[in-house]
């Protein structure tokens, strides 16, 4: 069952590390296609990890290429606790966290587990952060 109650959602809060690294892209809204089409084409189904669509087009998270810049390499985590879409306060008090470690993320809401992108770079930062934030919790 889903978790609205701040203090339990902060005190068994765990991080899962999600494989690859991954990056950002975007492409016009007609490209929207191209990027289905480009996923159908590589074997595996969906290209695409996530899609968002927006005014100015699609932003796409994809795995990163060898080629991507570092400022555009970003690490998955999922934060393991089953987070209500209602609950008040918990993604506030994740990003303070990663802000008081200097961690920059992007986060994104699924039914049952939020998740956060954090540079390649300050992975073990944010991990850490997150689990002190659990263990004052």
């Amino acid at each position: 069952m889903a978790e609205r109650d701040l203090e339990i959602l902060l005190s068994t809060l765990k991080v899962i590390r999600r494989p690859g690294v991954w990056r950002y892209r975007t492409t016009s809204s007609r490209g929207l296609g191209m990027v289905l089409a480009m996923g159908a084409s590589r074997g595996f189904g969906f290209y695409s990890k996530m899609l968002i669509q927006e005014r100015e087009g699609v932003t796409a998270i994809v795995p990163a290429k060898a080629k991507t810049p570092p400022d555009n390499r970003w690490i998955w985590l999922e934060l393991s606790v089953y987070s209500d879409l209602h609950a008040v306060g918990f993604m506030a008090a994740v990003a303070k966290a990663l802000a008081e470690a200097d961690v920059p993320c992007n986060a994104v809401a699924g039914f049952h587990h939020d998740h956060i992108f954090v540079p390649e770079d300050k992975v073990e930062a944010a991990i850490a952060a997150l689990e002190a934030l659990s263990e004052r919790s």
